[in-house]
């Protein structure tokens, strides 16, 4: 299966992930304050804010 192509020029592929509902309720109120369109697009901005992870700064 191909993944998608993503605002940030990589693929995209499917992943399955299992969250409580408080992990779920946190990602929406993220999703609202990062003006994200999916609680996907929540976990990539995240990761690619500045000081978050090791590799970007």
């Amino acid at each position: 299966m191909s993944g998608r192509k993503s605002m940030y020029g990589e693929t995209k592929s499917k992943r399955a992930l299992t969250l409580t509902d408080t992990a779920i309720a946190w990602l929406e109120i993220q999703k609202k304050r990062l003006g994200a369109t999916s609680l996907s697009d929540v976990i990539e901005k995240l990761a690619r804010e500045p000081g978050q992870n090791g590799s970007n700064g």
